[in-house]
């Protein structure tokens, strides 16, 4: 199998980059459609998504725990389980489609 070569979710996946409203605040991460998306980008994203959220679901679950009068999470458990997992899901889809899209173009330019 080629690192370029085309599958049928790439078009889904680069097409869902394309749109800027689906970057949000992360839109300075996103590159052109030439440049090649690296370790450093998708880890800078789930970093800027999972430790947010991660806390956010930390303070949810430590709040029903005390309702409950069960031991709260640790604070760290769900931010860093998010961002791995954003890690992961971005540089198994996203990251693949985009590298190889950015690899036909660098090759027919």
């Amino acid at each position: 199998m080629l690192p370029d070569q085309v599958f049928p979710s790439d078009s889904v996946f680069t097409d869902f980059c394309d749109r800027d409203s689906n970057w949000g605040p992360l839109l300075f991460l996103r590159p052109s459609q030439g440049t090649r998306i690296g370790v450093a980008r998708t880890v800078a994203g789930a970093v800027l998504l999972g430790l947010p959220f991660g806390l956010l679901a930390t303070i949810v679950l430590t709040l029903c725990a005390r309702i409950l009068a069960r031991p709260a999470p640790a604070l760290i458990e769900f931010p860093l389980l998010l961002t791995l997992g954003y890690w992961l899901v971005a540089q198994l889809t996203l990251a693949r489609a985009w590298n190889r899209r950015a690899a036909r173009l660098a090759r027919w330019s």
